[in-house]
């Protein structure tokens, strides 16, 4: 009989989040922390608490295990973190450390990848064949879907759509590289661009929705802002998605992708991104602009914890030859 239960956990570059999830999609528990930035250990130890607060009750045999989405490029196969621009975790053998003190089955996966299979399972991409999703929070990520399956590459390195390069002379990436779509995207770049504008006469209701702070203007002070109907902030967030459509030209070039949706924790409280994202890539896009279109994620926080839980089910059913 298959467990009727995973444990999904969301590590982000801001929060992290875990749950205890039915294999129908409801989570049933959830627990929530801030990501610790003093040391790799100090995360695994959170991932472990979060672990153990949504698993409290839940016999082994009642779980299919945990999957762990992390902000960084994972190598699939030998479930190894190889990079990691936000979070201090390269090379750091996550999996094993969680494994050794949860005493079951851990997968780990790139947090994008999960929260596009979240999307396909439970969400926006439901009974889509062929799309991408792209996640805009603290960096920039994302998944693709071809013919029903997620796509990691070769290794499970791929997907990595914040470092593809839209400026040769652009400024540099955390990552270490220049003119990375997260340069321009990220929270730190919408968060810098709001505060050149809180300095400003027009950047009055940015500010006010900071807490009448300019030093505090947060990318949730724009979209709030822009949800309030401020031009300024709705600048910001067209300038953004100008940024992103040009971007999806070459991905809907290159995949011819039936659907992108976009997410992550700023994606989906931004709706002007979105559209304005939409209609750049329409006008520059080839053929394949009769295939795609283009839509916010529906999953919010959840997306991450159900992907990731998802991938528990569905290394549970491998290993125990089972079919979807």
């Amino acid at each position: 009989m298959r467990p009727n239960y995973a444990i999904g956990v969301d590590v982000g570059g801001t929060k992290m989040a875990a749950g205890l999830v039915e294999r129908k999609g409801r989570i049933v528990k959830d627990a929530f922390s801030p990501t610790p930035h003093s040391g790799p250990f100090s995360v695994v130890d959170t991932i472990i608490e979060l672990i153990e607060q949504v698993s409290a009750g839940v016999q082994s045999s009642e779980s299919a295990g945990t999957g762990i989405g992390l902000p960084a490029q994972i190598d699939f196969l030998k479930q190894s973190v190889e990079f990691c621009t936000n979070l201090p975790l390269g090379g750091v053998d996550v999996r094993s450390l969680v494994m050794s003190r949860c005493k079951h089955e851990i997968t780990i996966d790139n947090d994008g990848h999960l929260a596009a299979l979240g999307e396909a399972r439970y969400g926006a991409a439901k009974g889509a064949k062929d799309f991408m999703m792209v996640t805009v929070g603290t960096g920039v990520g994302g998944g693709f879907f071809i013919n029903g399956e997620p796509y990691r590459g070769s290794r499970g390195l791929g997907g990595e759509i914040g470092h593809v390069v839209i400026d040769l002379n652009g400024p540099p990436c955390p990552c270490g590289g220049h003119g990375h779509l997260e340069s321009f995207l990220s929270r730190a770049a919408i968060e810098a661009r709001a505060r050149q504008e809180a300095g400003q006469y027009s950047g009055r209701a940015i500010v006010k929705a900071a807490g009448g702070n300019p030093q505090a203007v947060t990318a949730e002070a724009v979209t709030t802002a822009a949800a309030a109907g401020d031009k300024a902030a709705l600048q910001i967030l067209a300038e953004a998605g100008e940024t992103l459509g040009r971007a999806l030209v070459g991905f809907v070039n290159v995949f011819n992708p039936q659907l992108i949706v976009i997410g992550g924790g700023i994606g989906e409280k931004a709706p002007t991104l979105v559209s304005r994202a939409a209609e750049v890539m329409q006008t520059e896009v080839l053929a394949g602009r009769k295939d795609v279109s283009v839509t916010s994620a529906v999953l919010g926080n959840d997306a991450g914890i159900l992907g990731a839980a998802a991938l528990a089910f569905d290394e549970y059913d491998v290993r125990e030859g089972l079919n979807r």
